[in-house]
């Protein structure tokens, strides 16, 4: 029986390959809970009542009560710091039918820490809180409503239009009839029960003064919210969508609940923290539509014209736990959110480079000529990766003996050449009684439960009959890391990472290809209290097991298909299943924004698509747009045809090629940019408005995005193009074209000629990029002490640019022990006569092993006539230096000395016009 599932499981996954089957999965006309709220218009009538207030140093909690008899809720309004407000809904029994799921996992460092109000108002009508960072929150009585103040002008309001709803669990039968679903619900073949009824919330949330919204991941959509109308709202539920469909708010695999709204002198945030499925109405408004217009209006700008965003949420289960992040800039916002949910760790270096993969690799002579060939064809490559067909028989944590009977020999002959492998372990374990894996785990009670909380949960997958892990459960997570110990995971080294895929979780067998809702987990919980973090809880076990395999001695790296808030502690992530399209290429920028802005930094798009075969054009461009992704991973379907770059015409693999060793030029710019993450949160890859929320041209735009604040890329990414169009952000700016070093100011639009080998890549004025030159074929590991060059892009005004570089041995955990490098390096005038370079550690502790050099400095937009070049190292002796001076272009091209080391000491350099 479990093979003839498996069968009918993988026909199904093949009749997919053509297109999605929406009838596989919901709209909200199929659910319930969407239904009744989206009906909801009349007001709920909710009131604060007024003797139930309590206020202390840091909150004010209150009683809600309903004008339906019986319904009361829990008000919590909480300062935090950082200019952060949490309101927290939840039931107001003490001792309520059965607790509702707290997702505290999320929160990087335990309960977030708050913070003392510094004055209160209260009068018959509302409560006002004044934070010490200059905010207000006003809590009005009757209709309940909570308006925010950043600054003293209101940028939210929580249920303004008076459509929070609460539905409370009940005791007792289920009527006969149940058309609403709230006791229970069919979708397809299967019976979702819910014995205590349902127990939904939601709530509008209005963000007043803003045109645009964006977030809310992972939607293969454009970046910009758009206005869901009568039309299907945006759905947070992770699910295993196969060839999904752009242009749509279709749930995909993982979700970040996650709201960014950007102004040209404001920027405001929430995170709506609920793990059950949820649903998102988006309105594009103006101010006077709602009773907030009179609170913003000046005469200079009527109601009329400040836009608004309103929002909708409703999620199945859990409760209303809201956190607003006050700005007022956009790097703020970045700030407050990654302090609530974390920070991507420090990456290994390898982790950057280029990884390649496909379903599968048949075997080791297969695995080893793809590694020989990279290099056979001088093409850059850091890791190779297996897919389920590695296992015996889909059984995790095992190999094929068959296919891999020397998997250490492998392994060493892989390390040798400085790479990596990757190996996929999924969530799901074969019913086998012989699999030593499934007997312990159902021996100790790690599976999750089936509805009566007694059976183990059966699902088909692509073992056939399986069981799943309950990773809600400590004891299960705890057991599951110590999987991956080099004693148990047989035949593998510390050169193993792990990718965890399937976690939404996919069940073959599943209503809409997922967990049955009223499976149980530990606890209590129903799954659809806890869906969207199962694959959170699975992946953050897999780290740390790869974590103490090594006595958290060297960095692991761990890819998840599956997400939630919090998911980047542990992860990187990739959108999942795509097609070989021009709009799934095109779509990559914006599913790849939205999880960047939403805390995720490394993340990136499966390079020529899962599905199908690319022409030769389609692959060669989505080279150069992975490129500048955050995670460059090319992966597809066992049914298309093999296209590692170096099996096509020989231009095509020219210009793949030029494009992977773009990505390891820049590598020493991507690296440091992920050490400033783990201190500020911003994600590399970046819309235009992170940097320039003051130019409102590029508000909306998603064609285009920056890596850092300093380069901007433009990939190609439509077909027979000869000539692209693009926008170059910024008051006064200038930026440089990378190749050519022509200046162009901003802000304008540009048209670049477009042939095969064109990436518009575009330097920042202002800005200095570290990079690495001559980059031929390896891995990261054979780069390690090659050269740097530094590329100064000196501002519009002639007078400054600056930049960073972080260096350390990129593997291991002694940067925390302080052995790193910090620079900075900045440009200056100093006189007319004399301009300076710059090289000042910020910050070092320790030591490194290997020195590096730099070996050349380019000097873009250098308009003041350099006569002579002097360096000043430790002994403040000038030496003469020799340089090129390109006066049409403006150009200075510096050949460093030999032995100018970074780590030997600081230095200057003056050029004397």
């Amino acid at each position: 029986a479990g093979l003839c599932l498996e069968a009918l499981a993988l026909l199904a996954i093949i009749s997919l390959v053509e297109a999605v089957d929406r009838g596989k999965f919901k709209s909200c006309t199929h659910s319930g809970f969407c239904k009744r709220h989206r009906a909801q218009k009349e007001p709920t009538g909710y009131k604060v009542v007024a003797d139930s207030i309590s206020l202390n140093d840091t909150a004010v909690t209150a009683v809600l009560k309903s004008k339906e008899a019986g319904n009361k809720l829990k008000l919590s309004v909480v300062t935090l710091e950082d200019s952060t407000v949490r309101i927290h809904i939840d039931d107001e029994n003490e001792s309520p039918i059965k607790p509702r799921f707290q997702p505290v996992d999320v929160f990087d460092e335990g309960q977030p820490k708050q913070q003392k109000i510094k004055k209160h108002e209260q009068d018959e009508n509302s409560i006002t809180l004044m934070t010490k960072d200059g905010h207000k929150i006003v809590i009005f009585m009757i209709p309940f409503r909570v308006d925010i103040y950043s600054l003293n002008r209101i940028v939210a309001s929580i249920n303004s239009k008076e459509l929070l709803k609460f539905e409370h669990y009940r005791r007792g039968r289920k009527p006969k009839k149940d058309g609403e679903g709230f006791w229970e619900e069919d979708f397809g073949e299967s019976r979702d029960l819910k014995p205590w009824g349902s127990s939904s919330v939601g709530v509008d949330i209005a963000l007043i003064g803003f045109k645009f919204a964006f977030g809310i991941p992972e939607h293969a959509d454009g970046f910009s919210l758009r206005s869901t109308g009568d039309y299907e709202p945006y759905r947070l539920y992770n699910l295993d969508v196969f060839e999904y469909e752009t242009s749509s708010p279709m749930a995909l695999y993982g979700s970040v609940p996650f709201v960014q709204t950007v102004a040209k002198d404001r920027s405001i945030g929430f995170l709506w923290l609920n793990p059950s499925e949820t649903w998102v109405d988006v309105e594009m408004t103006t101010a006077d539509k709602g009773f907030h217009g009179s609170l913003i209006a000046s005469e200079d700008r009527p109601s009329s014209r400040i836009p608004q965003v309103n929002t909708r949420f409703f999620s199945e289960s859990g409760t209303i736990d809201l956190f607003f992040f006050l700005g007022q800039k956009p790097h703020d916002v970045v700030r407050q959110h990654s302090t609530l949910t974390g920070r991507y760790p420090l990456p290994p270096m390898f982790s950057l480079g280029y990884h390649q993969c496909r379903w599968n690799y048949k075997n080791e002579k297969d695995l080893r000529k793809v590694n020989d060939k990279f290099d056979e064809h001088e093409i850059p490559l850091d890791v190779l990766w297996l897919d389920i067909e590695h296992t015996d028989e889909k059984k995790y944590f095992t190999w094929d003996k068959e296919a891999f009977p020397d998997p250490k020999g492998m392994l060493e002959y892989i390390s040798s050449k400085g790479r990596k492998l990757v190996n996929i372990v999924d969530p799901h374990i074969k019913k086998d009684n012989k699999y030593d894996i499934y007997v312990e785990a159902q021996r100790n009670k790690y599976f999750v439960k089936d509805s009566d909380n007694k059976a183990d949960y059966i699902g088909n997958c692509w073992p056939g009959d399986s069981k799943y892990v309950d990773f809600v459960n400590p004891k299960a997570r705890e057991w599951w890391a110590s999987l991956f110990s080099l004693d148990n995971y047989k035949d593998t080294t510390t050169d193993v990472h792990i990718w965890n895929d399937m976690n939404e979780p996919s069940v073959f067998s599943g209503p809409e290809v997922t967990m049955h809702k009223d499976a149980v987990h530990a606890g209590g919980f129903e799954h659809r209290e806890v869906h969207n973090m199962y694959g959170f809880y699975q992946h953050s076990a897999t780290f740390d097991g790869l974590k103490k395999r090594n006595e958290n001695k060297l960095r692991p790296f761990v890819l998840t298909r599956s997400f939630f808030s919090g998911s980047q502690r542990s992860a990187a992530v990739w959108t999942g299943d795509n097609t070989a399209d021009w709009q799934h290429l095109k779509v990559s920028a914006p599913m790849l924004l939205s999880l960047s802005i939403s805390g995720i930094p490394h993340v990136g798009a499966d390079v020529g698509g899962f599905f199908k075969n690319p022409d030769q054009e389609l692959l060669a461009r989505w080279y150069q747009a992975g490129a500048f992704q955050p995670f460059f991973r090319g992966h597809s379907h066992m049914e298309t045809k093999r296209r590692e770059p170096y099996l096509f015409e020989k231009n095509t693999t020219d210009v793949i090629r030029d494009a992977i060793r773009k990505r390891y030029t820049f590598l020493p710019y991507w690296y440091t940019l992920f050490y400033e993450h783990t201190k500020t949160g911003l994600s590399p890859m970046r819309p235009l408005w992170m940097e320039f929320p003051e130019d409102e041209t590029c508000h909306d735009e998603d064609r285009e995005w920056l890596v850092g604040a300093n380069l901007l890329v433009r990939p190609i990414t439509e077909p027979g193009l000869k000539q692209v169009s693009l926008y170059l952000p910024g008051r006064r700016e200038i930026w440089y074209e990378w190749d050519t070093h022509k200046a162009r100011p901003a802000p304008g639009a540009v048209q670049q000629p477009a042939d095969p080998f064109t990436i518009p890549i575009y330097q920042r004025g202002g800005s200095i990029i570290p990079v690495r030159e001559n980059i031929k074929r390896g891995s990261t590991e054979n780069y390690k002490e090659e050269p740097l060059a530094l590329y100064v892009a000196i501002n519009s005004k002639g007078d400054f640019a600056n930049g960073t570089i972080f260096l350390d041995d990129g593997e291991s955990y002694e940067y925390e022990s302080g052995n790193y490098a910090y620079w900075a390096v900045t440009f200056k005038k100093e006189h007319d006569y004399l301009h300076t370079i710059t090289n000042k550690i910020i910050d070092s502790k320790g030591k490194l092993d290997s020195p590096i050099i730099f070996n050349k400095i380019v000097v873009r937009g250098a308009k003041f006539y350099p006569r002579t070049a002097h360096i000043y190292l430790d002994d403040f002796t000038p030496d003469p230096l020799e340089f090129e001076y390109d006066r049409d272009n403006f150009l200075i091209t510096v050949n460093a000395p030999e032995g100018l080391g970074f780590f030997t000491s600081d230095f200057r350099i003056d050029f004397h016009s």
